[in-house]
């Protein structure tokens, strides 16, 4: 009997069939579109919302628009049980530290509050887009890429969202990225 040759490893074998992270701008490569999008129950995850055209009065950190995202997320996060463990409004993005409770609620959850913000900031509910469309002045999708998610699997995951939630946090308020970066992590010098 000869023994059974083990079959060369092709191109495909060194990507993760499971990879944790999903969505944002790895849609526009091949590997970012090869996989379904992995959602934990057990674990928390990552989520990043990005729109380029949160810019000046529509701005996610303006007051009056703050304070709806909050109201936005508070009832559909109670109504799909999502617990959001942290938040960071950047102005152009949304950043989210979430612990899911049932992968159907994340559909509901992501695409309620999707909808409801861009009802919010863009003031017009996204089926105008259509009828605009027909009259040939089609408007811009709100929302640049589909959601981020990344699944946290490790500790060492866990603390550094942790970390980049809260330079997030202070560059929203306003600090540069350099200095909020130094005040979380004490490791290099203010820049002045």
């Amino acid at each position: 009997l000869k023994p059974k040759k083990s079959r060369a490893p092709t191109q495909a074998d060194f990507f993760s069939k499971n990879s944790k992270s999903y969505g944002g701008s790895l849609q526009t490569t091949r590997k970012g579109r090869s996989y379904a999008r992995p959602i934990s129950t057990t674990q928390s995850m990552h989520l990043v919302l990005r729109s380029s055209q949160a810019t000046g009065d529509q701005s996610f950190k303006k007051n009056n628009h703050a304070k709806e995202i909050q109201k936005i997320l508070s009832k559909f996060a109670l109504k799909y049980g999502i617990q959001i463990l942290s938040l960071a409004n950047v102005g152009t993005h949304l950043h989210f530290h979430l612990k899911i409770s049932k992968r159907q609620g994340y559909y509901r959850f992501i695409r309620a509050i999707t909808s409801a913000i861009a009802i919010q900031i863009a003031g017009h509910p996204r089926w105008s887009e259509k009828k605009s469309a027909q009259k040939g002045s089609a408007k811009k999708k709100f929302w640049d890429y589909r959601p981020f998610t990344r699944v946290l699997s490790s500790y060492r995951e866990f603390l550094t969202l942790k970390d980049y939630i809260q330079i997030n946090q202070l560059e929203g308020l306003g600090l540069p990225r350099v200095h909020a970066y130094w005040l979380v992590n004490k490791q290099y010098p203010l820049v002045c």
